[in-house]
């Protein structure tokens, strides 16, 4: 289909038709002089309408019955979380239909300009009337059957290239693993200090607790990292609607930086992804294939709502770490620290990893890297920032605690996608 073009040649209807047969997701603007109407496509499933007249499956009713007017399609635009529309267009279309022979067609319109014998694969059969019927009024109104011979093939040219190459592109070979730096931490204590040895953490990230206990031990939350805004691509998706495999089938083809995040009842996850490779699972178990078949059945049961958030290359990295570093200190009690001078050491050791304050009702992230701070944000406040102001004002609480993780993390390998999205779970 073509990105833009007026509704005389082909009306709406066959416009829903193309929209469904090319699986195209973003929003169609139609324009019918003081009229309007958004439409929003997400894989080719119309879920939401909005117009001056509300919101909905009668707003698009009220858009197949005008008879011109102009449309305009932008693959690239943000999508609304909200849901207004249940309905196919298929019934969509049938309901239109009705509407019409019940109200006849637009007044003064003639020719090319009266409503068309047909719309978007429906033909107009008119009910047969009994000879025992003559002369009473028909009230039954037209029934709709599916037109057989017409096809709505899609142009060559759809305007959503992205989704069509990957589409068709077979896939290719994994990429070689990111391959980290190694930092060495240690450093000698000085006298009469105490040294801190570095831990490996469980495969579950949980809340570190702290080395030695003084009060009675307490069961603590599993913990998923808040991740730091970024330019979002879509936001908000109902995964009931996504077609996982071609969705980052497309992300590789587009070479996506950034992250894939799923939310849904009882379940966080996210995937990592790096020049369009996934490098990570999720924030249950992390860096292999188990964690991505869970996120893919979390997927695959409709229940949740998908983030796909840019970010550059650093901070990416940074992030992996986040979930994927050992633990270099672990349960310090924030009334004893002194945050300022910690980043002060960890920036002077050059140490890659971050910093976590873990407060009452907020968390708040410290990412570092080459020495210095690559950014700080809280679950609250997810835009990267120079200050840490936030994450100290939460390491305030004398409730809060401390983590560090970074240093030396081990050699980060890619996940086979395509592997992945075949194997039985």
């Amino acid at each position: 289909m073509q990105t833009q073009g007026t509704l005389r040649e082909g009306g709406l209807g066959s416009l829903l038709q193309t929209m469904q047969a090319e699986r195209a997701t973003g929003t169609l603007s139609l324009e019918n002089g003081s009229d309007n109407a958004s439409l929003y496509f997400l894989f080719g499933h119309l879920f939401h309408a909005a117009g001056a007249g509300g919101q909905g499956e009668d707003v698009v009713v009220d858009a197949l019955g005008w008879w011109d007017g102009s449309y305009h399609f932008d693959p690239r635009a943000k999508l609304p979380a909200e849901e207004t529309i249940k309905a196919s267009p298929a019934e969509l279309i049938a309901a239109a239909e009705t509407r019409r022979t019940s109200v006849g067609a637009p007044a003064g319109a003639s020719g090319s300009d009266a409503w068309p014998q047909h719309s978007a694969g429906y033909a107009v059969v008119e009910p047969t009337i009994d000879a025992a019927a003559e002369g009473h009024e028909e009230t039954t109104p037209p029934l709709t059957v599916p037109l057989e011979t017409e096809q709505y093939a899609p142009a060559a040219q759809s305007g959503l290239e992205s989704w069509a190459a990957a589409q068709e592109e077979a896939p290719g070979p994994p990429a070689e693993p990111l391959a980290y730096t190694q930092y060495s931490t240690a450093a000698e204590p000085a006298a009469g200090e105490p040294a801190h040895t570095p831990y490996s953490p469980p495969s579950a990230v949980a809340t570190p607790q702290p080395a030695v206990e003084t009060g009675p031990r307490r069961t603590e939350p599993a913990v998923f990292y808040p991740l730091p805004a970024g330019r979002a691509h879509y936001e908000g998706l109902k995964s009931a609607f996504v077609d996982f495999p071609r969705l980052l089938r497309t992300l590789r083809a587009d070479r996506h930086t950034g992250y894939v995040r799923l939310t849904g009842s009882g379940y966080r996850g996210v995937i990592i992804l790096h020049d369009g490779q996934a490098v990570s699972g999720n924030g249950q178990v992390l860096l292999d294939n188990a964690a991505f078949l869970q996120f893919r059945r979390q997927m695959d049961s409709g229940d949740g709502v998908l983030d796909v958030i840019e970010l550059n290359g650093d901070t990416v990295l940074a992030v992996t770490q986040l979930f994927s570093a050992p633990a270099l200190f672990s349960g310090l009690l924030g009334r004893f620290v002194n945050l300022e001078a910690l980043l002060e050491y960890l920036m002077e050791e050059k140490v890659p990893g971050s910093v976590i304050v873990i407060g009452s009702n907020e968390m708040g992230v410290i990412l570092l890297r080459d020495g210095s701070i690559l950014g700080a944000y809280t679950e609250s406040h997810p835009t990267l920032d120079q200050s840490t102001a936030a994450a100290a004002a939460i390491a305030a609480e004398r409730t809060s605690r401390i983590e560090v993780k970074g240093g030396g993390a081990p050699t980060l390998s890619t996940i086979d996608v395509e592997a992945a999205l075949t194997a039985p779970y």
